[in-house]
């Protein structure tokens, strides 16, 4: 298993990436923007939220038995999910200019956060695995 320490890197590394990214997406001279001026909330929220979920995966991992670790998988997928549509809700609820363009922004961040977090919570259950198959 990896330690929170790198995990915490990991994490801190996709979000630059994920940044560079949308700076460069917002490069891009068309007719109608591909970003929403307020993207930097949506990766705020997203950073912080990869963070809660890193430690509570990293916390889960290194306490629970292995027949409770999938569980904490999808209890993580789960609240990842709640509290974006809070966020989101609040979001429009509040009143945003573009709403459209906002949405799917917002699900194109949440896609790319929830699929690297299937990607690392896999390699730790992976590793657990094989240390359980050595002993």
């Amino acid at each position: 298993m990896k330690s929170l320490g790198r995990q915490i890197v990991e994490s801190l590394v996709f979000s630059l990436v994920l940044c560079g990214l949308v700076l460069l997406v917002q490069q891009i001279g068309t007719q109608k923007p591909l970003v929403h001026p307020y993207i930097w909330s949506i990766m705020v929220f997203s950073g912080v939220l990869g963070m809660i979920v890193v430690a509570i995966a990293h916390w889960g991992m290194s306490t629970m038995d292995a027949q409770s670790r999938p569980n904490i998988f999808l209890g993580l997928t789960v609240l990842r999910m709640l509290l974006s549509m809070a966020f989101i809700g609040i979001t429009l609820y509040m009143g945003i200019e573009d709403r459209v363009l906002w949405v799917v922004n917002f699900f194109a961040v949440y896609l790319f956060y929830l699929v690297f977090e299937i990607t690392t919570i896999l390699s730790n259950l992976r590793a657990i695995s094989g240390e359980g198959e050595k002993q």
